[in-house]
C-alpha cells in the first residue's frame, strides 16, 4: 500500500523473478547447443582445411615421439585448458570458457611429423580462436620434455 492504495506490482518484482529463471535458461542452452552440435563434429583428422574455411586452422610440427607420448602431452594440454575439455587419444573437444561453444582438434603422429588440426563446430568464422588455440597447442608441444622417440 502506498498512500491508502494497493500498488499491484512494480518493476521490482519482475526483474527480481527474471533473474531466477536465468541460470536455467542458460544451462537449457547450454545443453541445446552441445546437443544441436554433435552432427558437426568431425570424426577424423583431415587432410587440409576446407578452401575458403574461416573457422580451420592445419599444421604439421617437426616432431620425434612416440605416439603414447605423444597422447601422454595431448592429455595434459587438455586438462590444463578447462574442466569441460575431453580427450580421447587423436581427438579432443575443447569449449570456450563462458557460452561452452565445443571445438574439435585432431592430431596425428606420422614418425617425426605431427599433425594437429583445429574447426568449429558451430559457425562461419572463428575470429581467429581455432588459430590462437593450436599456436598455445605448438608452443606448449615443442616446449615439452618428450623422452621417447617413435622409433
Amino acid at each position: 500500500y502506498t498512500n491508502g492504495v494497493k500498488t499491484v506490482g512494480y518493476a521490482g518484482d519482475f526483474l527480481s523473478k527474471a533473474w531466477q529463471w536465468g541460470p536455467a535458461i542458460y544451462l537449457a542452452g547450454l545443453l541445446l547447443m552441445n546437443v544441436l552440435s554433435i552432427p558437426f563434429g568431425v570424426s577424423e583428422m583431415p587432410e587440409e582445411c576446407p578452401e575458403g574455411s574461416m573457422n580451420c586452422d592445419y599444421r604439421t610440427l617437426q616432431l620425434d615421439v612416440s605416439d603414447e607420448e605423444l597422447d601422454e602431452a595431448m592429455r595434459d594440454w587438455a586438462h590444463e585448458r578447462s574442466f569441460t575439455t575431453t580427450f580421447s587419444p587423436g581427438h579432443i573437444v575443447d569449449r570456450s570458457l563462458v557460452f561452452q561453444f565445443p571445438d574439435d582438434v585432431h592430431y596425428s603422429n606420422d614418425c617425426g611429423t605431427v599433425d594437429i588440426f583445429s574447426k568449429s563446430r558451430l559457425g562461419r568464422s572463428d575470429l581467429g580462436v581455432n588459430s590462437e588455440r593450436l599456436d598455445d597447442l605448438e608452443e606448449y608441444l615443442l616446449d615439452y620434455d618428450f623422452e621417447t622417440t617413435c622409433q
